[in-house]
């Protein structure tokens, strides 16, 4: 589908959800940068409606974000791994939109609002393990093609490696990682140039 270059007030509505009447008051406060048709209809350039929708924490639509860009949540219950994670993925990914989760279970609301093209998951954790949360997102409809790379600590462990290949993980590294190679395989699985 070919990316639009404006938006219209009712485009800009269903994408945040609101009444078109929401959106004539935004513009009204000046909250909206939007420049008027010779019919007297408001439109929006759609890279300034990309900077509202991060300045004001609203999601991006599918349809709006830019070609490289990809969302990637990290799930692990080790602090210090998911701030090297953020850290070392943001540097080798610049495009890539990172967030992180602490558990299984804020992991899967995560995803509900997120919604990231591919999740880096801790197998271990406390409270819902990796394992599951790869097994709930392959059986949901909405969140059985998120790519899943699986990490573990316990890589020597070859019965959960055949686990979670068989629930359908797309690749697996072992502890401590690499995150040249985890980017490698984020951006092979995710079609990332550069």
């Amino acid at each position: 589908m070919a990316r639009r270059s404006s938006l219209s007030t009712g485009d800009i509505a269903r994408h945040c959800q609101v009444t078109p009447a929401t959106v004539v008051n935004w513009i009204k406060a000046g909250k909206l940068k939007v420049y008027t048709t010779p019919g007297g209809q408001y439109r929006m350039e759609v890279k300034e409606f990309l900077k509202f929708l991060d300045e004001n924490k609203f999601p991006v639509p599918e349809e709006l974000s830019p070609a490289n860009e990809r969302r990637i949540l990290v799930v692990d219950d080790d602090q210090q791994i998911l701030d090297l994670a953020t850290e070392a993925l943001g540097e080798y990914m610049p495009s890539a939109t990172i967030e992180t989760s602490a558990d299984g279970y804020d992991a899967l609301l995560k995803i509900g609002s997120f919604k990231p093209h591919a999740v880096v998951l801790d197998l271990m954790m406390p409270r819902l393990d990796g394992a599951e949360v790869c097994r709930r997102l392959r059986a949901n409809q909405e969140t059985r093609n998120i790519f899943i790379v699986a990490v573990s600590g316990l890589a020597t462990d070859n019965e959960l490696v055949r686990k979670v290949k068989r629930i359908g993980v797309d690749e697996f590294f072992a502890k401590p990682l690499n995150y040249e190679d985890v980017a490698k395989a984020l951006k092979k699985l995710l079609k990332v140039v550069g």
